[in-house]
């Protein structure tokens, strides 16, 4: 099931894609087409790889599929910046062997 995330009118958001996972993880969807561009902190990988899924499907995704992969697999620690409006948005750890993986992401709402 998807995430609901209340927006504000105007200002920014803070969203917790992953939690100090120690595991795979197919992560969960997000509805974000309110936010103009979100940027996530990707952070506690040693041997992993964490991916980045977007979809602007009519209905929310299952959480057991994944999209289209926005940019690249994630295997150090790092920022990834997504500044194409996009509906849906969710973060999977798709391999795992050791890390403690949490994704945090900021968004702007509005102008």
């Amino acid at each position: 099931m998807a995430q609901s995330v209340s927006f504000p009118s105007k200002g920014r958001l803070e969203i917790v894609f992953l939690d100090a996972v120690t595991a795979t993880d197919n992560g969960k969807w997000f509805r974000l087409d309110p936010l103009s561009n979100i940027s996530i902190d990707i952070s506690g990988i040693t041997t992993a790889t964490v991916q980045i899924f977007g979809s602007n499907a009519s209905t929310q995704p299952s959480d057991a599929t994944d999209g289209r992969q926005i940019g690249f697999d994630v295997t150090s620690d790092s920022i990834v910046s997504i500044t194409t409006p996009i509906k849906y948005l969710k973060v999977k750890v798709s391999a795992y062997t050791s890390g403690t993986i949490s994704a945090r992401g900021l968004g702007v709402v509005g102008n």
